[in-house]
């Protein structure tokens, strides 16, 4: 038996032979609900094995099906090593979609590095020493 928990009802009660847990997608007080309810059920614990795994579990339930299935879960099934040229490929990736989603967030980038350059320069060569040199 397992019950699906909606932060309006909360059922107290769970299938004793059930390790299911379901909790609506995103709905944060049945997570927590679930969450102190191991404190107060030391046998929910045993059921998983570990504190961990039953908070494991329960955060699961919480990110829901439907962002297991289609992204935004890290998958415990296929582990990604992120290379450096992993992570270069997926930088460039992001900044071409961000600039494509912001055009005019380029014109930005490019004028603020512009001025940090001219500050640089100006900072460099106009710099008056407060402290006497020592002799």
């Amino acid at each position: 038996m397992s019950a699906v928990l909606d932060s309006n009802e909360i059922v107290s009660t769970a299938g004793s032979r059930s390790t299911a847990i379901e909790i609506r997608e995103g709905d944060w007080k049945a997570y927590l609900y679930c969450i102190n309810r191991s404190k107060e059920t030391p046998a929910i614990i045993e059921r998983y094995g570990s504190a961990d795994a039953y908070k494991r579990a329960c955060a699961l339930a919480y990110l829901g099906k439907r962002a297991q299935l289609h992204g935004g879960v890290c998958s415990t099934r296929h582990p990604h090593v992120m290379t450096p040229q992993f992570i270069a490929d997926l930088e460039l990736t992001n900044r071409t979609a961000r600039f494509n989603r912001y055009p005019w967030l380029r014109a930005l980038m490019t004028l603020l590095a512009e001025i940090e350059q001219i500050q640089d320069q100006i900072s460099s060569t106009n710099v008056i020493t407060l402290v006497p040199s020592s002799k």
